[in-house]
């Protein structure tokens, strides 16, 4: 009788264990004031045994802008940026962006869920509304244009638990002013 609960307990915490995924690729590009930086994108993707993939959001960060994270996430639209009033706003116009405006997009996949290690393409559509006078960096992320940027991603890590974990991202690109 023992041996079956303990067969049953391995069966049910083999079952509940995953792998935990950490996707990121590294691009030089100009940020939104027209400068070269480093950009790094990553996002994790947790795939259990038994049930539904879990994956997102993808986090952009740009060389010397520690405050600026900006996150795609599954959306009905697709993996879309959305921009925030007041920070963000489309180029040629003085209004920032209304609370749903997309920003910007990965357009070769619907979901992170499918999303995998190869080429991952982002398009911008916004760039960042003039900055507070009393704010220590401007917010800054890639620039605006209508190509995609195109990310070459790879699995950087990948670990199985049986307890899920989130796995920790990159740290932020160096500075190189």
């Amino acid at each position: 009788m023992i041996r079956k609960w303990h067969l049953l307990l391995v069966a049910t915490l083999w079952l509940a264990g995953c792998t935990n995924l950490l996707y990121q690729g590294e691009l030089a590009a100009p940020d939104a004031y027209g400068k070269e930086r480093h950009f790094v994108l990553y996002w994790t993707k947790t795939d259990p045994l038994v049930g539904q993939a879990k994956a997102g959001p993808a986090i952009l960060l740009t060389e010397c802008s520690p405050f600026t994270r900006i996150e795609f996430g599954d959306q009905p639209e697709g993996i879309v940026f959305r921009g925030m009033p007041g920070l963000d706003r489309l180029p040629g116009q003085d209004a920032a962006v209304d609370l749903d405006q997309i920003c910007g997009k990965i357009t070769n996949y619907a979901s992170l869920k499918e999303a995998h290690a190869g080429p991952v393409e982002v398009v911008m559509y916004c760039r960042p509304a003039p900055g507070d006078a009393f704010a220590v960096q401007p917010r800054n992320y890639l620039a605006a244009r209508p190509e995609p940027y195109v990310f070459p991603m790879d699995e950087k890590i990948r670990t199985w638990t049986l307890w899920g974990e989130t796995l920790p991202g990159p740290p932020e690109p160096t500075c190189r002013q």
